[in-house]
């Protein structure tokens, strides 16, 4: 199928400037690549943070859109920690989002409420923001011999921002939740499957190709009963303590 790339928000604005971190691809109008590209190690800083505002704003303002995948660019990285480089002003300086949390938790509720399914397609480390992304998507699918997913915050010192506390638990139960963020230990593409962290660990040559068949199955159909199966599903995610502010 051929790539129809459509000239986005996020390519303008930082065409002027230096290449995009975030990448939009409309492969039809139905479905739509998102993707991640900041080398070396894909870490993720005020620039990117903007970036995914960007594409949640087009992506909630376009009426024909039904299925949207993740994935990154760089090899061995999906998407990392936050680029700890960067100026702290930088992102504190930025505004609410519409849910009236910052600008990262902010576009993950949004990705959640969006009614358009989302995949996350993961070749390489998922941790931290990239393990947060994956649990507010619909569904993900990973490289078996590739992908590596962890919260490492608490092992450092820190409280992860994105969600995890509330997420995990409803897929993988509070047992198993509380090992992964306590622990901050690796996570392999197999013992995510195992624990329902993510859909599937699938060979790494047979990853595109599933995640394409299915999105490619999903823009066929009516956007309208997709949502409609959704919504219960992500019900919970919606409501979860210490994600939701503003109307669900």
């Amino acid at each position: 199928m051929a790539t129809m790339n459509a000239p986005t928000k996020v390519a303008q604005t930082n065409a002027a400037t230096k290449s995009p971190q975030i990448r939009v691809s409309r492969r039809s109008l139905a479905y739509w690549r998102v993707t991640i590209d900041n080398p070396p190690i894909n870490v993720m800083g005020p620039e990117m943070v903007q970036q995914f505002q960007e594409v949640i704003n087009a992506l909630e303002t376009d009426e024909q859109v039904r299925v949207v995948v993740f994935e990154s660019a760089v090899d061995d990285y999906f998407l990392n920690h936050s680029d700890f480089t960067a100026k702290l002003e930088d992102l504190t300086a930025m505004p609410a989002g519409p849910t009236g949390l910052p600008p990262w938790p902010d576009f993950l509720v949004r990705l959640t409420h969006l009614p358009v399914a989302s995949i996350a397609l993961i070749r390489g480390r998922a941790t931290g923001n990239g393990s947060e992304i994956t649990l507010a998507c619909d569904m993900s699918f990973a490289s078996r011999e590739k992908t590596i997913i962890s919260q490492w915050e608490v092992g450092v010192g820190m409280v992860a921002g994105g969600g995890p506390m509330a997420r995990l638990p409803e897929l993988i139960g509070r047992n198993r939740a509380l090992e992964v963020l306590l622990s901050s230990e690796d996570i392999s593409a197999d013992q995510a499957e195992a624990y329902g962290y993510i859909n599937r660990a699938l060979p790494d040559a047979d990853l595109d190709s599933f995640v394409e068949a299915l999105a490619t199955r999903i823009a066929k159909f009516d956007k309208w009963a997709a949502d409609g199966a959704r919504v219960p599903q992500a019900g919970g995610c919606r409501k979860s303590a210490g994600i939701l502010r503003g109307p669900n």
